[in-house]
């Protein structure tokens, strides 16, 4: 095996949570499950990237039992009218962009470290037409 070694400053920045805030976001994994209780939910694996580029991975769970999250989702995911027909899966969510707040979420326990998660999905999808009409210059 192959790798970069790294300085420990280096090891420790790359497990700094981020700050509770609006950051972009990709779905970079998409998959179908069950939840706990037996309903339907889809499990995502989203990258979240700071403004200086630094980018961490966070996990989210869609459920219809947490409709304004899963509404918020499809708004800004340019997922609307799938959202209206109440129908979405796995693979329409996989490779979608867009803004979400996150939160920290504090292990009361103390026997796993605090983690970044979704508390919500914010703004609203950008068309290609209107990135396009953002581009000209006059």
């Amino acid at each position: 095996m192959n790798f970069t070694p790294k300085k420990d400053e280096e090891l420790h920045s790359s497990f700094e949570l981020f700050p509770k805030g609006e950051y972009d976001f990709d779905v970079v994994k998409a998959e179908e499950q069950t939840s706990s209780k037996g309903n339907e939910m889809i499990k995502l694996e989203i990258d979240i990237y700071d403004p200086n580029g630094r980018k961490s991975r966070v996990f989210d769970y869609l459920l219809e039992s947490v409709a304004y999250k899963l509404k918020h989702f499809c708004i800004t995911t340019g997922l609307t009218t799938e959202y209206e027909a109440g129908n979405l899966t796995a693979e329409m969510c996989l490779n979608r962009s867009g803004r979400c707040m996150i939160g920290i979420q504090q292990d009361k326990t103390g026997k796993y470290d605090d983690k970044n998660i979704v508390k919500d999905y914010c703004g609203v999808a950008v068309s290609a037409a209107k990135l396009a009409e953002d581009d000209i210059p006059f």
